[in-house]
């Protein structure tokens, strides 16, 4: 078991989500023009009568929760001894109440209820006898049993699954807080669990700003760790987490595409990905993060997503938000954002929306390069080194979605497709014999089988991490970051690049694989950006088949080594126009349409449901033509208007140690070898324009000297520093010499 933790409840009351300092702004904040009427709203749950009570014991859960929360809360406002004493007498009766544990998510239901009932504990203490107070913690170590943590909550890792959601960190401890005084068992379990196992695993990856459940999944379970960060901030200890806790609020903020949707990250299941809806995150994440943090980019999201307040998080908005706040606009924030180790992840984008939530024309790009450095499992996908795009709609997708009686999770489609490489835009290398091992059961759960699709591994066997010591055994780290940087200007970038080592994401069938990610924000019309994705990956044996893969809505339309892929329908106007440069030698494939819109290895994981078309039916797949344990990889897409300006041609500028793309007057260069350079560089002169924009990857850091030699024979040099791998220079029509000066500064190397 847990030790006895370190802090604890104040001997006080209430101490509950409050204190008694916390009484008088409270009454102030319910009399502001935009508290008003959710305090009216709030006041309406309680029963005016007595005789209403019988028929509310009969009803729903949530319906006397409401109630007892109501009379609570006006009690500890208006001092109304009446009040407090029907809290009390529903609470009572309430307590009693029954529940199959085997239904699923009752947690949830049986939680809320443990809230209330320890809410008239502590703010209404003063009005119960000892013989109340022995029911009511009898009653709440019951209903704790009944919880999917168990009691003591020893079920489930500390990262992910329904116990890292509102059971121990708001349910339990809320009740173990309140009883403390009386009986100090169910905060010794929940909190010293918490601090033990909890903590440090989200201390981890909050610096990152991501978080690795998801779109869906992610902002829910961000919003019940919110949860514990106010329950300890209004007993006195401010930063129980990490302050970067603030930091993930961030990431539905970037992934967030003009139409109103979200770009999609793990099990998506959110019933509003409809033509036409804005896709609300779960209404407490911004208010809450908000009001803790005074962070007013959260709390002009919220006033976005939410204006009204649903009734299940009424009592939380009224004691959490300060209505006096600044509100903050999203347009003054950079338009990359660089969600750091361990996640690696960056989103870039070229501009915000401006006016309407819902934009479908809006000239806003949208697009996510991913590492992704470690593999929590459980709503997380195999992704790592995945990308997507976003443009007048969505271009380049996560394929696959969760929702549907056959897209559900452990489901075929959940299992065998959606959650896999083969959903993503990534690379698979088929080995066979991956195929052989079939879905086993481990410790009494369906665990994963082998790699079915010649993408990433399943670390743990598919069954997540228990604790940050696990995570950082090494089976479940799959990627590292090598190099990220944006500028020059770091609020409006004309460059964004990522690139990372992906070897560990793979079996042993992978020896050496880096993908690097050039982001380019053209700042101009009908063309207003491009992409540049670049490969180098070696296999085991050059008998494993290499993928390419590219997702998308509608049938792309593939042309020689130009692939093209519109988004029409739906009141979009979006393309993505893709080169492959590499290889030379290239097979590209179409693959979906009815029957194969979620195919791997010849089987379509099907899914029935159809609300909407955001899972994609379709996608391309480039692969070598002849087999080789070395290959690279280099596609140049360039995002723009369906109907719009014609692309231009991209054309492949290459020697012995470069491999790039001259396209739109950039000329961006990677190492051939995917290692660094150290020492010198050509570049010829049909290789730049009038005026150029060279950028030149894999560099090590240190200072360069860039020589232009122009065809009267003058020579003109310039030196630049290096620090994040990356070197970006504007040059004519001339040859450019690249040197590497030595670390004396006395002359390059040679």
């Amino acid at each position: 078991m847990w030790s006895k933790p370190k802090i604890t409840p104040p001997a006080e009351r209430p101490c509950l989500f409050l204190r008694a300092e916390n009484i008088e702004p409270l009454r102030k904040r319910l009399q502001h023009a935009d508290m008003q009427s959710m305090w009216e709203r709030m006041k309406a749950f309680a029963p005016q009568s007595e005789e209403a009570w019988l028929e509310l014991s009969m009803g729903g859960t949530l319906d006397i929760v409401y109630a007892i929360e109501s009379y609570a809360l006006q009690y500890l406002v208006t001092e109304d001894k009446q009040l407090g004493l029907h809290a009390k007498k529903l609470a009572l009766l309430a307590s009693r109440r029954s529940f199959n544990p085997n239904l699923q998510d009752i947690s949830r239901e049986i939680g809320r209820l443990m809230v209330a009932l320890a809410l008239v504990y502590d703010w209404c203490n003063a009005l119960l006898d000892k013989e109340e107070k022995l029911q009511l913690v009898s009653q709440l170590k019951r209903l704790a049993g009944l919880l999917e943590c168990g009691y003591p909550p020893v079920h489930e890792g500390a990262f992910v699954g329904h116990t890292s959601e509102w059971m121990l960190m708001r349910d339990m401890m809320a009740a173990g807080i309140a009883i403390y005084e009386d009986d100090p068992e169910m905060y010794d379990y929940a909190a010293g669990r918490f601090f033990e196992e909890f903590v440090p695993a989200r201390n981890f990856f909050y610096p990152s700003g991501w978080h690795h459940q998801g779109d869906n999944y992610g902002s829910y379970r961000y919003q019940a760790e919110l949860f514990a960060t106010w329950l300890f901030g209004r007993m006195g200890y401010k930063e129980v987490f990490d302050s970067t806790q603030e930091l993930i609020g961030y990431q539905w903020i970037y992934t967030r595409r003009p139409d109103g949707k979200l770009l999609r990250d793990g099990d998506a299941d959110n019933p509003l990905y409809a033509e036409n809806e804005y896709i609300q995150l779960f209404p407490l994440v911004y208010l809450m993060a908000g009001n803790y943090y005074n962070n007013g980019y959260f709390l002009q999201q919220q006033a976005i997503e939410h204006p009204c307040i649903p009734d299940l998080y009424l009592l939380f908005a009224l004691l959490f938000h300060n209505p006096g706040a600044e509100l903050r606009p999203l347009q003054e924030l950079p338009l990359t954002r660089y969600f750091a180790e361990p996640a690696g992840i960056m989103i870039a984008r070229t501009g915000w929306n401006e006016g309407a939530a819902i934009n479908k024309q809006s000239s806003a790009v949208v697009a996510e390069m991913k590492i992704g450095m470690y593999q929590y499992n459980n709503h997380q996908h195999l992704d790592a080194g995945a990308f997507q795009i976003y443009y007048k709609g969505y271009l380049a997708i996560d394929s696959g979605i969760y929702k549907g009686s056959s897209g559900k999770y452990q489901s075929p489609h959940n299992k065998y497709y959606f959650k896999r490489t083969i959903a993503h835009n990534a690379m698979l290398v088929y080995d066979p014999d991956e195929v052989k091992e079939q879905p086993y059961i481990l410790d009494g759960k369906l665990t994963w089988p082998n790699e079915i699709d010649g993408g990433q591994r399943w670390p743990g066997a598919g069954k997540p991490p228990q604790n940050l010591a696990e995570l950082l055994s090494g089976q479940y780290e799959r990627g590292k970051v090598l190099a990220h940087s944006y500028g020059p200007c770091k609020q409006e970038p004309d460059y964004s690049y990522l690139k990372g080592d992906l070897t560990k994401a793979y079996s042993k069938k992978v020896r050496n694989y880096t993908r690097s990610f050039v982001f380019i924000n053209l700042k101009q019309e009908k063309i207003p950006a491009l992409m540049i994705v670049f490969d180098a990956i070696e296999s085991a044996s050059k008998a494993f088949e290499k993928t390419w893969l590219l997702h998308s809505v509608e049938q792309p339309k593939v042309t020689g080594k130009r692939s093209v892929i519109a988004r029409t329908e739906e009141g979009y106007n979006g393309e993505l126009v893709v080169d492959t440069l590499l290889p030379k030698e290239a097979v590209i494939t179409t693959v979906g349409g009815d029957g194969r819109q979620f195919e791997s290895r010849g089987v379509n994981y099907a899914n029935d449901y159809s609300a909407t078309i955001e899972q994609g039916s379709w996608r391309i797949e480039v692969k070598p033509e002849a087999a080789a344990e070395r290959d690279i990889f280099l596609h140049a897409m360039q995002i723009k208007d369906h109907d719009g300006t014609e692309a231009a041609a991209a054309v492949l500028a290459e020697d012995e140690k470069t491999a790039g793309v001259l396209v739109q007057g950039w000329l961006v260069l990677f190492s051939r070898s995917g290692l660094l350079f150290e020492d010198k560089l050509f570049i010829a002169a049909d290789h730049t324009s009038t005026r150029t924009n060279v950028l030149i990857a894999d560099i090590a850091c240190g200072t360069w000297l860039v020589c232009r030699k122009f065809p009267d024979g003058q020579q003109s040099c310039q030196p630049f520093e290096v620090t994040e791998g990356v070197l970006r220079a504007e040059i004519g029509a001339e040859e450019v010499i690249v040197e590497r000066m030595r670390t004396d500064g006395a002359e390059p190397v040679k």
